[in-house]
C-alpha cells in the first residue's frame, strides 16, 4: 500500500463549473496501489448548530470531553448528513441542507467529511468504502447514544453513496441492538449495488422509518422501491424536468447538467425543509399514463413520516422553487 502521507494520497479539489470535486491520485482502501486507511483524516464529524452556523467543530468518536465543549446540545434535534461521490463537506449540498436546517430551527446539523473515501475517479473503491463508512457511523452513533443523543431521535440523511453508508450503518447498529430514528435516501446510488440483495444496499429495517427519493431511477440512482416510503417525482422519470440538455441551455443552468437528476434529491429535500407540505404526493402501486386519481396522501422530503409506506408520486416544476404547493 501506499503510504498516506505521499503525494497521491494528498487530496485536491478542482472546480467543474462551480461544482467543487475532491480528486486524488489513487483510492483510498484495500490494494496493492491503496492509500493507507487514516480514521484521523479519512472521517471526520463536523458540527454546525446556530451558534456556529459557519465554522465547524470536529467530534472526535469517543472523546466525551470535546463533546462536552462544543456546542453540540441533546435537547435539540440531530441531523446527521453523508454526502455522495466526490463532494467535499463545503460543496454545494452540505451547505444547503446544512442552511436550511439551521434556518429552520435549532439542530445539531453533522456533516460528515468522508471525502478521501469517495474521491474522484475512484467509484469502485468509493463503493466498497461505503461499507467502511457504515460501520465507522455506527460507532459514533452508538459514541452519541452512550453520551445522551439516542440513536432512535436521529436522522441520517444521504445522498447517493451516502445514502447507501447510511444503510450499512443502519444495518450494523441492529446488530448491536440499536435503531436508527430515520434515514432518508436520497436517490441512493445504483451503479455497485444493483445486483445486490437488501444487505448490500439501503433498505426498509435500516432505521425506524426509511423514506427514499427516487430521481434518476435506474441510471446513478435506485429504480426499485427499497424503503418504507418512496418518492417518485414526476413519475418516476429517469430525466427531470429541466434536466434535458435544451432545458438548460434556455434556463441558463448548464452549471447543473453534471448528474442533473440525480442532484434534484438534494434539491427538493432542501426545498422541502423550509416548505415540508411543498410536495404532496398520491400514493399508486406504479403510474402509468394518469393510472391512479390523484389525492394527497403524504409529503415528500422533510414532511415525510411514519407511518407512510408504499410508493408515492408527485410532480414538481422544471426550475427552483421546485415545490409546486408554496408555503
Amino acid at each position: 500500500m501506499l503510504a498516506s502521507t505521499s503525494a497521491a494520497c494528498r487530496i485536491m479539489t478542482i472546480f467543474v463549473g462551480v461544482s467543487e470535486i475532491c480528486f486524488m491520485s489513487a483510492p483510498v482502501g484495500q490494494c496493492f496501489y491503496c492509500c493507507q486507511r487514516d480514521d484521523t483524516i479519512d472521517i471526520q464529524y463536523k458540527l454546525f448548530t446556530r451558534a456556529n452556523s459557519r465554522t465547524f467543530q470536529i467530534i472526535p468518536v469517543g472523546d466525551s470531553a470535546t463533546l462536552r465543549r462544543s456546542n453540540l446540545d441533546t435537547t435539540i434535534p440531530t441531523v446527521i448528513y453523508l454526502m455522495g461521490f466526490s463532494e467535499a463537506t463545503s460543496g454545494t449540498s452540505t451547505t444547503t441542507l446544512r442552511n436550511a436546517y439551521l434556518a429552520k430551527g435549532d439542530y445539531n446539523f453533522i456533516a460528515v467529511d468522508w471525502s478521501r473515501l469517495i474521491a474522484f475517479p475512484w467509484y469502485v473503491s468509493a463503493v466498497r468504502n461505503s461499507r467502511y463508512m457504515g460501520k465507522q457511523l455506527a460507532n459514533f452513533v452508538q459514541f452519541l447514544d452512550r453520551e445522551g443523543i439516542r440513536a432512535s431521535s436521529i436522522h441520517v440523511i444521504g445522498f447517493s453513496l451516502g445514502a447507501e453508508a447510511a444503510g450499512f450503518a443502519g444495518k450494523e447498529l441492529r446488530r448491536r441492538g440499536l435503531r436508527l430514528g430515520r434515514i432518508t435516501g436520497l436517490d441512493p446510488a445504483y451503479p455497485g449495488y444493483k445486483l445486490t440483495s437488501n444487505d448490500g444496499h439501503l433498505a426498509k429495517g435500516d432505521a425506524i422509518f426509511v423514506d427514499v427519493l427516487h430521481t434518476n431511477p435506474g441510471v446513478l440512482g435506485f429504480p426499485k422501491p427499497i424503503g418504507d416510503v418512496d418518492f417518485y417525482p414526476n413519475f418516476g422519470e429517469w430525466i427531470q424536468p429541466g434536466c434535458w440538455i435544451d432545458e438548460l441551455i434556455v434556463n441558463k443552468q448548464l452549471d447543473y447538467f453534471y448528474g442533473c437528476s440525480h442532484n434534484r434529491a438534494w434539491r427538493f429535500y432542501a426545498e422541502s425543509i423550509a416548505n415540508p407540505a411543498g410536495f404532496p404526493a398520491t400514493l399508486c402501486r406504479g403510474y402509468r399514463g394518469g393510472s391512479c386519481r390523484f389525492t394527497v396522501d403524504g409529503y415528500m422530503g422533510f414532511g415525510a413520516q411514519p407511518p407512510m409506506s408504499g410508493r408515492m408520486y408527485l410532480q414538481t416544476n422544471s426550475v427552483s422553487p421546485y415545490a409546486r404547493n408554496g408555503p
